[in-house]
């Protein structure tokens, strides 16, 4: 697979399919550049589809544990691949991803065409956009999962996942799958975090002036649609969609009507 040194000296690590104007498919947490593989059997091959592993994660190395702006260091990695196609980029993110594509494209205006980002975790549009009582009831929530990942509580992964997924989905997961959410719960714990403390400023969002799709899954949370109204407000060239009946697992449950939403957009 394709590897890259940053300019911190690290790895990134990505994965590479297809011919054509690169696209960016950046995975959530804790997951790797695998996660976009049934949307990828979904787009055509006219594209060139890139999808790196995220700093500590799949075959990335891992970022300086003294790092305080997460999200932001994440965002980095996604810039310098960005720099290294030669030509203008589609962006495209899920979850956490999401965040950090957005982070990126904010950084790397000049480079990208447009962003798809499904379902971001972008608390700070919570904030930005007045809607308090939201952010305080999730922030709740999740400080209580953090908590019980901090004392080592083997199952606390499963409130995370049924809270984006749908309760008792953590249940129905195979038990190899649950082993590897179990052991990725305090790389998951610290980007949680990273999602609550980003710092994007009002005035950066409303002068980014390329086109942004913003998806969210009809049966997710309702805070998943609070946070992309409040993102898209801020947005010029923003619009928000929905995929009926999904939830945050549509990569792989709605894997062609995501791909499809990609394909339109990014024309």
């Amino acid at each position: 697979m394709p590897q890259a040194t940053l300019k911190n000296g690290a790895t990134l690590n990505w994965g590479e399919a297809g011919a054509g104007t690169p696209l960016v498919l950046v995975h959530g947490s804790p997951g790797d550049g695998r996660a976009w593989g049934r949307v990828m059997s979904h787009l055509p091959t006219t594209r060139r589809m890139l999808t790196p592993d995220l700093p500590g994660y799949g075959g990335s190395d891992t970022l300086p544990s003294e790092i305080e702006r997460r999200t932001e260091a994440m965002a980095e990695a996604i810039d310098q691949l960005i720099d290294s196609q030669g030509e203008d980029v589609w962006l495209s993110g899920h979850s956490y991803g999401a965040n950090v594509a957005l982070h990126a494209a904010l950084s790397s205006k000049q480079r990208v065409r447009g962003v798809v980002l499904f379902e971001p975790v972008f608390m700070r549009a919570l904030e930005l956009a007045g809607e308090r009582e939201e952010l305080a009831k999730t922030r709740a929530f999740f400080e209580t999962y953090l908590a019980r990942v901090d004392a080592d509580d083997r199952d606390a992964i499963g409130l995370m996942v049924d809270f984006w997924f749908g309760p008792r989905s953590y249940a129905r997961l195979p038990a190899n799958v649950r082993e590897f959410l179990k052991s990725a719960a305090h790389k998951n714990a610290t980007d949680v975090r990273a999602s609550f403390a980003e710092q994007v400023l009002a005035e950066e969002l409303s002068a980014f002036d390329k086109p942004v799709l913003i998806v969210c899954g009809g049966a997710s949370p309702p805070v998943t649609e609070t946070i992309a109204r409040a993102l898209g407000g801020m947005l010029p060239a923003a619009e928000v969609k929905t995929i009926p009946g999904a939830t945050h697992a549509m990569l792989d449950t709605h894997a062609q009507a995501v791909a499809q939403m990609i394909d339109q957009h990014c024309r």
